[in-house]
Parts: C-alpha cells; sequence; structure tokens
C-alpha cells in the first residue's frame, strides 16, 4: 500500500475553503428559498398548525442555499487546514494525518 503524501489534506483544506468561498460569492437565483410571507390564514385546527410549522421551519431555512453550503464548506475547510497546521507542530506518534 503506498502511503499517503503528508500535503493531501492540506491540499484538500485549502480546495474546500476555495470552492466555499466561490459559492458565497456567486450564489445563483436558482437556489433562491422563496419569500417568507406571513399572510394570517382564517384556518383553524390540524391546518393552521400546519401553517405554524411550515413558517417555523420557513424562518430557519437560509435565504439562500449556496451561502450555507459555501459556508459549511469554509469551516471545514478552515479546520483542515488548522488540524494539519496544528499537527506539523505535534510528535508524530500523536499526528492526525
Amino acid at each position: 500500500m503506498k502511503p499517503e503524501p503528508k500535503n493531501n489534506p492540506l491540499l484538500s483544506g485549502l480546495a474546500m475553503l476555495g470552492f466555499g468561498l466561490l459559492l458565497r460569492r456567486w450564489q445563483p437565483a436558482v437556489l433562491t428559498m422563496p419569500n417568507r410571507s406571513r399572510p394570517n390564514g382564517r384556518d383553524t385546527g390540524l391546518t393552521r398548525a400546519v401553517r405554524h410549522t411550515r413558517n417555523g421551519v420557513a424562518t430557519v431555512l437560509p435565504g439562500n442555499l449556496t451561502g450555507s453550503i459555501g459556508r459549511s464548506l469554509i469551516l471545514a475547510g478552515a479546520g483542515l487546514i488548522a488540524i494539519r497546521a496544528l499537527d506539523l507542530l505535534v510528535e508524530d506518534d500523536d499526528s492526525l494525518f
């Protein structure tokens, strides 16, 4: 089995970070969520509960899905780079990569 190069996690982290920044900057209109209008309905019972649940879920969702995906990639890439950089400072027996 061929050993993996030591720079592989660093390159992967940089690629994730760059792709995340690109997604945060781009934000195509196709992935934009609909407006979160809250009309007061005249429904009662189960229909009203469903409407309140739908509005609650819509409040939590991001305005554009690429922004959320990009942010996750930025955090994961930065974390991977930080782990690899800190891994260089520890002894070889304790290193993760």
